[in-house]
Formats: structure tokens, sequence, C-alpha cells
């Protein structure tokens, strides 16, 4: 088994635009599609819209993941620059690592991307 896990997770933040609604306007079927307060209106969680897809690559190579959610999320890539505009666009590199933490490679069509739609890049590390 490795003993680091790497996900990338692509996620618009807050946006104007209703996550259903960037479903409909990407074509893309979300991991997570949340209105703001939708899981409990009493504490507004969560606390923003969000909207976002993940890689489920069995991968320790960011690349790997990447390859998965661009061949996801290119086509959409205008939608999405006009989406984040309203909002926070993210794309967090997840590493869960037992021990040591790995050299974290960004792919250059990665960085393209997310230089594209605007969006943050944001290195999640969990150390377990």
């Amino acid at each position: 088994t490795m003993n680091t896990e790497i996900r990338l997770d692509f996620q618009l933040l807050g946006t104007s635009i209703a996550p259903k609604e960037i479903t409909e306007l990407t074509g893309i079927t979300p991991s997570t599609s949340l209105l703001k307060g939708e899981r409990n209106s009493k504490t507004v969680l969560p606390r923003q819209n969000i909207w976002s897809v993940e890689s489920r690559a069995d991968s320790d190579d960011i690349a790997d993941h990447w390859a998965e959610l661009e061949s996801i999320l290119i086509n959409s890539k205008e939608m999405f620059r006009k989406i984040a505009a309203t909002g926070i666009a993210k794309m967090t590199v997840v590493i869960n690592s037992k021990d040591r933490i790995p050299s974290i490679g960004i792919p250059a069509s990665m960085s393209e991307f997310v230089g594209y739609v605007n969006a943050v890049i944001d290195i999640d590390h969990i150390q377990s």
C-alpha cells in the first residue's frame, strides 16, 4: 500500500451562480454540489455555495490525477473562468502522508488551466 494518498479537488466556492446551475452550464457531474445553508439552514452550513470535482486516480503522482481532471474540466474552462469571477476558484492538492511529505510537481497544463480560470492552488497536507 502507498504511504501517501494524493487527490486533486477543483472547487468553485461562494459563486453567485448556484451549484445546480454550474452543473447544467458545464454538463459536468460534480463530486460535491451544495447551496449555502443547504446542510443546515440554522447554522448556515455550508457557509457558501460549493461545487467541486475530485480526482479518483489510484496514484501518488499529481500528473495522473490532473490527467483525469483535465479530461473532465478542460472543455468548460471558458465557463469556469466566468463562474469563478463571481466567487473563488480553488485547486486543492490533498496530500495524506504517513511519514515523509512527497515532492509536489505541478504539471504545466494544470498551471495553465488554474491560471486561466484564476484559481488559487491550495496545498493541503494531512499527516496521519
